[in-house]
């Protein structure tokens, strides 16, 4: 993700700076910045969607805990010599 900041918007700063006369070093100012606002906001959403998924996920299994009974069958996992001895 920060590769494709980097590239849509740093290096095409980059490229018009030289064109740009007094203003390339401005605009090569103001492009970091977006860039470096749009990489923070980024980390910022994740690490704030990780954190709540990670709630959600525990909420979950302590609200699951609470009504589970343990009824039914043994769970038998799948395997083609348990069909194999069952059909001999």
């Amino acid at each position: 993700l920060s590769e494709v900041l980097w590239q849509m918007v740093l290096q095409s700063a980059l490229a018009y700076s030289p064109s740009l006369g007094v203003f390339g070093p401005i605009a090569i100012v103001v492009a970091f910045g977006f860039w470096f606002s749009s990489t923070v906001a980024v980390l910022l959403v994740m690490e704030g969607l990780s954190a709540f998924l990670h709630a959600l996920r525990l909420h979950w299994i302590e609200f699951q805990n609470k009504f589970y009974e343990g009824t039914g069958r043994k769970f038998e996992p799948f395997a083609f010599a348990a069909i194999l001895a069952d059909t001999e």
